[in-house]
């Protein structure tokens, strides 16, 4: 034994012709690798690319490996490619053709044969291949076996057409190797290799190899079969003492592969047009087709034509099988001299060397033409010159055979059987090729040679009466060739009948009774004996009739056994036992109990139960073997009939069969079950256990809970210490459901206060809502469904999924139904009123979507309540933003609804819903009808294109800027000018409808009027400090009057106030006109500080805090225009000033002009969005107001206290080098420059410490008009922070 070494498992190997080379696929990946072995050293030699599979070519000088999509031809000499063929997937073989003029490549759905010269592709066979790795594929001649569907499929190559089928056993993972000449094929599963005749399908032998075969190869003379293991190791095993027949060349005759396979395979007219086809080819040797065709036709009994072949082979060259051929022709033509007289020139053309082998076939010619004792005194004298010739035996054997069969027909029994006798006697094992030549020439058969003679012995001795002696001879034929006797199905039918004959003959088996019975109307004495229970007899009567019968078949025919019934039964029974018909055996077994019933004695009893027991333990193994499979059909069908067989104790049966039940969801079957290990042992934890999975699975979760606590309390009751342990690895349905009702506590907490529960249809609380799911199959479900670990993550989704909710968007009625009204009643029962109805359509709606919790506004605010009041306003928006949908009806959209029906309806000019839309994420509008707006049957209507477009014409504003819009601080001009073109009923409304897209929190206070907004906006100053909420023209409102009255002032956008930003070109314009030698820079510099350091704006009460510069205006003059009066007055540093509003300026004095745009000066963001100024700082004092030219002044405070607009804001000012802070007072001024929108203000009712603005109908836009000292000083003594009324 050689073993050579490779770096992965061999996946497939191949063997050159010539015996010299090896390759091996041993890889799947990019490192793979098909090394090639030198058989001479046992070396590698070659490393070609990674391949699946591969064959040599008939030369051995190239080698194909095949791959994904294409296969690849080597030159061995070189090691370089020589073509490629081209095909679509994974191959699962490739090989060569005999001649190595073809390439067949295997696919999981065909065979594709190439020309290997060219590539030309000649064939496609549809045929599906289970194995792989270059193990299901075969050439042989012409034909092609494939590894298919439970069978071995032989194709003819050229045309595609099917020849025969091999049915065999589990072909997946199977591979197959074929001799040299096609006598035999090798076949293997798992760790057994078998070999097989290929014309009869009978198995020659076995071996076992200590490892799971994954590829096998045959050398070229089949004397040694290379083996792939598992591992890494490739194994060559030698075959001689598996006595298979391997033929390189046969005594006598020179054939091709193909006509040798037909005629040794009996087709000899497929045989002699194979060789026909030969003889017209002129480059063969036509003399030896010539007198193989004699030989064929000679069987065939075409006598002239073959007299004919023999003549001409001879006539173009004499050789012996040309005479061998011309004298079995004539004496099949009845010319007995002529042709022994012809057989004796075969002499004159032997080989020295196959004399003998030419006087026993002269032998075996003598015989076939009559001359027996001749014949057998001629082999008698090769066997005394020739001991140790076994084919001489074999011959010797045969004859005999023949003789005793010749003496059978005439019945001459005696005679027959001493023919018998020596012909088992001289019996040899043998097989070769001078055995092949012989029968090939004869036209015998040796396969099986002594079967035969121990079959025709028996026949003899039951025709002679000696039924025991026949029987005898039958066992020891079964004894003495084993399985081999029940290969043939024509030997096994034989077997059933002889023993059934046998059989019928009284006490056949056993006494000491002599009877006289009649064969053929001759009268025969029998000698029989009484049988035991059950015979040898019935057992190989029993294995033989099964195996093409069933069972009651079987019984049936054993209706006229003289054995007792109890023993033909257990014959039946043990033998399906042992070929694994479990069914049938358990069948048998019923039938056996229900005949016998309670007339067994001891010893049947024992047997009956030893069966039963056998029987339920190999039910059961099956059953978890299934089970294991996940088979659970098969695995309930073997606990079942297990179960049949009523066992002493059946409960762990019902325990596996109730688990395969339930895999299956057959719960209540599996309940079955569990009850009935209840009933057998109500002490055992494990009917509970599976009690409570069979009615958990069916749905009924408190009995499983309660078969889960029984289960637990039956574990700690238990004696067993083990049983008791177990009872640990659960958990308590206590932990579980205080684990859920945490998660419930958890989930209600951020719900809106009230919610109406749509199965119920009332309004539940938070207590409600929490102790609603604890009514739900989900709670139960959850329960009972954490037995061994808690699982808080399914818990939270499943709490999650209950606890999700739709919102209610729409407009209001009168009488719309509020919560006082609803508490007390269900909504489904409310009276029928329009605006009831909506609420119970949208109830139904949000129920038929699979959610339990519905949300309105109506009647899920306890509005007398101020407290619930104030938190539903604040938590509104949040309440739509988590809800998981929110529903829009469209009230005064009628179907079919249009384009442009959406930005006309009234829904999109309330106030409430412009927070509503933007807070959900999921929305679908409503017809008035409740249908589908426009039809858009899709999830979520805001990514609707439609209503994207339609929201986009109705706001002015852009899709990606309304996707954009964010609760918060941000765009918060953008979202005031948005609220602006809503109304609401309530003036309040217009500032609380925006507390959730503001993300603030308000006192909620009805009769307030415009207050609201102010409290509103002057909360958003200070938390964002964005001073572009002061920018708008129109009417002051009630709180301050530097905030409006009304949310209409916001439709305008503030760049008519705020001055537009400066780009980088404009800017170096601007800073290379002030760079002149009369610019003070130290100046510059002190303005830059003193606005840095400002602080935010912010609120003290009513009370504003507002960082800005203030101009004084000169005298005030009239005039009168078309649009109304205007007031002109000049300032300093700004020029004249044009002024609009309803107020008489002239009886006010002094004005001012203030610039509270800071941040633009800077080019900082609001303060606000960066650093937010606290309640506590704003309320501190650490300002002091002194009157400066009337106005109260900021000195600035000191660093420490100070909130610096720097860039490095978390730093003083100081930290700040000189040169940066020139250079951004040059931006400051040069942005100063810039024309903007001024605020008037005036003291507030002759109270110089606190001032008012005055509203002006347009903007007051002013510029600096020219940059001096003076005026820089001016603008350094004009920064200041006013207490704004």
């Amino acid at each position: 034994m050689t073993t050579m070494k490779t770096y992965w498992p061999a996946r497939g190997l191949a063997v050159s012709k010539d015996g010299r080379w090896i390759a091996a696929a041993t890889g799947w990946l990019e490192d793979g690798a098909t090394p090639v072995w030198d058989t001479t050293s046992y070396k590698q030699v070659f490393k070609l690319d990674v391949c699946r599979c591969l064959d040599f070519l008939l030369d051995s000088t190239r080698l194909v490996t095949a791959s994904r999509n294409s296969a690849t031809v080597w030159d061995l000499a070189t090691g370089q490619q020589v073509h490629t063929l081209h095909y679509k997937g994974w191959p699962k073989a490739t090989k060569h053709s005999p001649h190595g003029d073809r390439i067949a490549i295997a696919t999981k759905d065909s065979v594709r044969v190439w020309d290997s010269n060219n590539g030309r592709l000649l064939v496609r066979i549809k045929v599906k291949v289970i194995t792989g790795n270059n193990k299901g594929l075969l050439w042989s001649n012409n034909h092609l076996f494939v590894v298919s569907d439970s069978a071995i499929k032989e194709f003819e190559a050229s045309t595609g057409l099917l020849v025969s089928e091999w049915p065999v056993a589990d072909t997946t993972g199977s591979c197959i190797a074929l001799s040299q000449y096609g006598e035999f094929i090798a076949y293997s599963t798992n760790r057994t290799i078998t070999f097989w005749n290929t014309s009869t399908h009978t198995q020659l032998g076995l071996i076992q190899h200590p490892q799971d075969v994954v590829s096998i190869v045959f050398s070229p003379d089949d004397h040694f079969l290379a083996i792939g293991g598992s591992t890494d190791r490739i194994t060559i095993r030698n075959l001689e003492d598996l006595q298979l027949p391997s033929y390189s060349t046969l005594p006598f005759i020179e054939i091709t592969d193909t006509a040798f396979n037909f005629w040794k395979r009996g087709l000899l007219a497929d045989a002699e047009a194979s060789l026909t086809q030969k003889i017209l080819n002129a480059e063969y040797k036509c003399h030896h087709a010539l007198a193989n065709r004699a030989l064929v036709r000679a069987h065939r009994r075409l006598l002239d034509l073959a007299i004919d072949d023999a003549e001409k082979s001879i006539n173009i060259r004499p050789s012996a099988i040309g005479y061998i051929a011309k004298s079995v022709a004539l004496i099949g033509n009845g010319q007995k001299e002529d042709g022994l007289r012809v057989f004796d020139l075969a002499f004159r053309h032997c080989d020295p060397i196959d004399v003998d082998l030419l006087l026993l076939i002269k032998a075996v010619v003598l015989f076939v033409a009559g001359e027996h004792d001749n014949a057998l005194s001629r082999v008698d004298d090769l066997i005394v010159r020739l001991p140790f010739n076994s084919t001489c035996y074999v011959v010797h054997s045969y004859m005999y055979l023949l003789l005793g069969s010749s003496h059978m027909e005439t019945k001459d029994y005696e005679r027959g059987m001493q023919s018998l006798e020596r012909a088992r006697a001289q019996m040899r094992n043998c097989v070769g090729p001078p055995l092949m030549s012989i029968s090939l020439i004869s036209g015998w058969k040796f396969g099986g040679l002594g079967i035969m003679i121990q079959r025709r012995l028996c026949e003899a001795l039951y025709a002679t009466g000696r039924t025991n002696d026949a029987v005898e001879s039958l066992l020891k034929l079964v004894d003495t060739f084993g399985e081999g006797v029940y290969t043939s199905g024509r030997i096994t039918d034989w077997v059933s009948d002889f023993t059934r004959r046998c059989l019928s003959v009284p006490e056949s088996d056993g006494g000491a009774t002599s009877k006289v019975v009649r064969h053929d109307n001759s009268p025969v004495l029998h000698v029989t004996r009484q049988p035991l229970s059950p015979t040898p007899l019935l057992r190989e009567w029993a294995k033989a009739t099964l195996a093409s019968r069933s069972w009651k078949d079987t019984l049936v025919i054993a209706a006229s056994f003289t054995a007792p019934r109890f023993a033909i039964y257990c014959a039946i029974c043990e033998q399906l036992e042992g070929i694994d018909r479990i069914t049938d055996a358990t069948e048998c077994f019923h039938e056996m109990e229900s005949e016998w019933a309670q007339q067994t004695d001891r010893e049947q009893g024992e047997w009956m139960i030893d069966f039963k027991s056998r029987r339920c333990r190999k039910l059961e193994d099956l059953g978890d073997l299934a089970m294991s499979a996940r088979q659970h059909d098969e695995a309930i069908d073997r606990y079942s009939t297990a179960l049949s067989l009523n066992p002493a104790n059946p409960q762990i049966l019902f325990v596996k069969r109730s688990k395969a039940r339930a895999n299956l969801g057959l719960w209540k079957d599996a309940l079955n079950d569990a009850n009935e290990v209840i009933i057998h042992d109500p002490s055992s934890p494990f009917g509970y256990e599976r009690k409570h999975a069979a009615l958990r699975g069916a749905g009924c979760y408190d009995d499983a809970i309660h078969a889960f606590e029984t289960m637990l309390l039956k574990m700690s009751e238990s004696s067993d210490p083990e049983i008791r342990e177990r009872s640990r690895r659960y958990v308590n349905t206590a932990q579980t459901e205080a684990t859920i009702r945490e998660a419930i506590e958890n989930a209600i907490r951020e719900l809106p206060l009230v919610l109406i529960n749509t199965d119920s249809g009332r309004l539940l609380d938070k207590s409600g809502q929490a102790s609603s799911f604890e009514s739900q199959p989900a709670f139960h479900e959850l329960v009972s469904s954490m037995t061994t670990d808690i699982d808080r993550t399914r818990i939270r989704h499943e709490v999650a999924k209950y606890y999700r909710y739709a919102t209610f968007s729409h407009k209001w009625k009168d009488n719309e139904p509020l919560f006082e009204k609803v508490i007390h009643m269900v909504v489904y029962n409310l009276e029928e009123s329009p605006t009831h109805d909506k609420l119970q359509m949208f109830c139904k709606l949000v129920r038929d979507a699979g959610f339990h919790w519905a949300w309105s506004d109506t009647c899920c605010i306890n509005k007398m309540d101020p407290s619930v009041l104030q938190e539903a306003l604040v938590s509104m928006f949040q309440w739509y933003h988590a809800s998981a949908m929110t529903i829009v009806l469209l009230c005064d959209v009628c179907s079919p609804s249009r384009r442009g029906d959406l930005v006309r309806s009234i829904w999109n000019t309330r106030a409430w819903t412009f927070q509503e839309y933007h807070a959900s994420k999921v929305v679908r509008f409503y017809n008035k009808d409740w249908s589908l707006y426009r039809g858009l049957d899709i999830p979520n209507h805001k990514e609707s294109p439609e209503i994207i477009s339609e929201m986009e014409e109705a706001t002015g504003v852009s899709a990606r800027a309304l996707m954009a819009l964010r609760p918060g601080l941000e765009d918060i001009r953008q979202k005031l000018r948005l609220a602006s073109t809503r109304r609401t009923t309530r003036i309040e409304d217009a500032a609380y409808s925006l507390l959730g897209i503001f993300s603030l929190s308000l006192p909620v206070v009805y009769g307030e009027g415009d207050k609201a907004l102010g409290r509103l906006l002057a909360q958003l100053l200070m938390s964002s400090g964005d001073t572009s909420i002061l920018a708008w023209t129109g009417k002051s409102g009630n709180f301050n009057s530097c905030l409006p009255a009304s949310m209409t002032v916001f439709r305008e956008l503030p760049t008519s106030h705020v001055p537009l930003a400066i780009t980088g070109a404009e800017m170096e314009m601007i800073i290379a006109r002030m760079l002149t030698p009369s610019l003070n820079r130290t100046l510059l510099v002190t303005l830059y500080e003193r606005l840095n350091e400002l602080p935010v704006p912010f609120f003290v009460g009513k009370r504003m805090k507002l960082p800005c510069l203030v101009f004084k205006l000169g005298p005030v003059s009239a005039t009168r225009s078309v649009s109304g009066r205007v007031f002109r007055a000049k300032t300093n540093a700004l020029g004249t000033v044009e002024i609009r509003t309803t107020e008489d300026l002239s009886r006010l004095d002094p004005l001012y002009l203030v610039h509270p745009w800071i941040d633009f000066f800077l080019d900082r963001q609001p303060v606000g969005s960066i650093i937010e100024t606290t309640h506590e700082e704003n309320a501190d004092n650490r300002f002091s107001f002194s009157l400066i030219d009337g106005f109260p002044s900021s000195p600035g405070p000191s660093i420490t206290t100070t909130r610096s607009r720097d860039a490095a804001s978390l730093l003083s000012p100081s930290s700040v080098s000189q040169s940066d802070k020139e250079m951004r007072a040059f931006h400051m001024i040069a942005r100063l420059w810039k024309p903007f929108g001024a605020l008037l203000f005036t003291p507030s009712h002759g109270n110089v410490a606190a001032y008012r603005r005055v509203a002006s109908e347009s903007p007051i836009t002013v510029q600096v008009e020219e940059m001096t000292l003076t005026i820089l000083n001016k603008l350094v003594d004009s920064v200041r922070v006013l207490d704004v009324l």
